[in-house]
């Protein structure tokens, strides 16, 4: 496409999103003279992730980067290749100069094609988010459903949509984080068509948001459920969701399906949230060949999103500045035990925070069939263990990884969903540094103890293969593999000693993303989930919270979410590290 078909959209005259990564800065107009072989833009760096519903990802869709637009405060947006901006945060008012078309994976997806970067500044580095006004709903919702360009209405009703973020959404995300944040819906649009179509997301949210006067601001969102029908819409992601830099930052995001987890992943990535995915090693907890698995993380709500809205882990709850000290214990020198209560408990110490020499963090958390995770014996369909599972934190995209406590080979990841700790058996991470050992576990608590060698007593850690990505590449696709053997989910006993994993380094070189899927296929019997398909009833959880208070009616839903603008039409999967 020519790059003034592209440069001259308008965009909404008031979608400058306080605090958000799609604020768009004062100052000069965005485009100048398209017509020029290199045009300089000057706008807001904005992050949008396409992904794809579980559907999708068994049938081998993937998407390698998010998309990342510069939106300006003249109403005019262009896209540009991810990689050309990596290392600036969302949000960051930025000065580019673009050439010719670039050829990327989203063009063929049906996305406006992106431009090549031949310069960047950044002229203003991202601002913190603003405050959320004071009042009885601090994340205000305005609610919209939209048949894009190419679509028509898929029967799914306005009440529906408000009620899924009213009931179950809005007691999700109240329990997880301790009452500060109230979502709520203030404004409900019935269908409309739009002019604007999915390849240019920026355009469609900014003709929505014009048409139902949607006014951006601190804790305000703008949710479209844009129309299932035709499911092939070009650029049509699964969902779509900006990424923010902390709660109060409000955010636009659209979904397409009426799905509880899928709206409360979208909103955890408004809030600043990447995903909670997974690191799998070839036979080792942390170094040697790995890869990362986007979304791999079934506990938790920012991972995959199936039947439970999961409890966020330690991890995203530190993140968002949610997790209760009162909850937290912090490892220091020497030795360190620690009794955990279960997460989804809502009382008692439920994360052992474990800080190595290069200041990252390693969670701990118990996680047993109470409250929130009382799914664990009743519908486990991925024979998830019940135990004691250890994360490390990170920047986005991946803000939380779930490390397998019990690896397998290379060959073994497609069906392998079992992360817990084997009690008993040491695991060393942190380039030997640390060595955690689960002791006596119980429905009441589980006992560890993290033993911290000095620095430099603990074998180094070589030098990666290559640089990590700043933003999620999503190498890999998914390959329909074998389900896992039927039967009851194991219990998290004793392991046979294996002595203390290698020594090893956090970041290693990876194996073909192709070995392995991210969503191994439920059990045998069992009915394969399809994220597109509603579930027919909610089930009632009982009470208790991952970090906070109790009570939340669990949506039944199938499917995943995500983000950078968090999307869904194809999902990255896999990255290579």
């Amino acid at each position: 496409m020519h790059a003034s078909r592209v440069l001259s959209r308008s965009l909404s005259r008031a979608l400058a999103l306080a605090g958000a990564v799609v604020a768009l800065c004062a100052g000069p107009g965005a485009v100048a003279h398209a017509e020029d072989a290199a045009t300089t833009v000057v706008g807001e760096l904005v992050q949008a992730w396409p992904e794809t519903s579980l559907e999708g990802q068994h049938a081998g869709e993937s998407h390698e980067e998010p998309l990342t637009f510069v939106e300006g405060a003249d109403g005019t947006s262009v896209r540009v290749p991810t990689a050309a901006v990596e290392g600036i945060g969302v949000g960051s008012t930025v000065e580019v100069t673009v050439g010719g078309t670039a050829t990327d994976e989203a063009a063929a997806d049906g996305y406006e094609p992106a431009l090549e970067v031949l310069d960047t500044q950044v002229v203003r580095a991202a601002r913190p988010a603003a405050t959320v006004p004071a009042g009885s709903v601090t994340n205000q919702v305005t609610v919209a459903m939209v048949a894009p360009l190419g679509g028509v209405p898929d029967g799914t009703g306005l009440a529906d949509v408000v009620d899924t973020v009213n009931d179950d959404v809005a007691a999700f995300w109240s329990e997880q984080t301790g009452g500060a944040v109230t979502v709520g819906v203030t404004a409900a649009h019935d269908w409309m068509t739009t002019a604007a179509g999915c390849a240019d997301p920026t355009a469609l949210w900014d003709e929505v948001a014009a048409r139902v006067g949607f006014v951006p601001g601190p804790g305000r969102h703008l949710l479209l459920y844009v129309s299932s029908e035709p499911r092939d819409l070009p650029g049509c992601s699964y969902a779509l969701g900006q990424v923010g830099t902390g709660i109060a930052s409000g955010g636009r995001l659209y979904v397409r399906d009426d799905l509880a987890s899928l709206i409360a992943h979208e909103l955890g990535h408004n809030f600043g949230l990447g995903h909670s995915s997974g690191l799998q090693c070839d036979g080792t907890v942390e170094g040697g060949t790995c890869r990362t698995a986007a979304y791999r993380d079934f506990y938790d709500v920012m991972g995959v999103s199936w039947d439970r809205a999961g409890t966020l882990t330690a991890a995203q709850a530190d993140r968002l500045g949610v997790l209760p000290a009162a909850a937290t214990q912090t490892a220091g020198a020497g030795t360190t035990t620690a009794t955990l209560a279960p997460v989804g408990g809502g009382t008692g110490i439920r994360a052992l925070q474990v800080t190595d020499a290069a200041g990252t963090d390693y969670w701990l958390e118990y996680r047993t069939a109470v409250g929130r995770d009382a799914w664990l014996a009743s519908d486990n369909r991925y024979r998830l263990d019940t135990g004691v599972l250890l994360h490390r934190a990170g920047d986005l995209p991946d803000t939380s990884l779930l490390l397998d406590g019990s690896p397998s080979a290379a060959g073994g990841w497609e069906g392998d969903l079992q992360t817990a700790l084997r009690p008993g058996v040491p695991v060393t991470v942190a380039g030997g540094e640390l060595t955690v050992t689960v002791g006596a576990v119980t429905p009441a608590g589980a006992t560890v103890t993290v033993v911290r060698t000095s620095p430099a007593a603990a074998v180094p850690a070589p030098a990666p293969a290559a640089p990590a990505p700043a933003v999620l590449p999503g190498t890999g696709r998914t390959a329909a593999g074998p389900a896992p053997a039927a039967g009851p989910a194991p219990a998290a006993g004793p392991a046979p000693a294996a002595g203390p994993a290698p020594a090893a380094a956090p970041v290693a070189p990876s194996v073909p993303a192709e070995a392995v899927p991210v969503v191994p296929a439920p059990v045998a019997g069992e009915p394969t989930p399809i994220a597109v398909a509603p579930v027919e009833a909610a089930a009632t959880e009982p009470a208790g919270s991952g970090w906070t208070t109790p009570a939340l009616a669990a949506g039944g839903v199938v499917g995943l979410g995500g983000t950078v603008l968090a999307g869904k039409r194809v999902l990255p999967l896999l990255r290579r590290g």
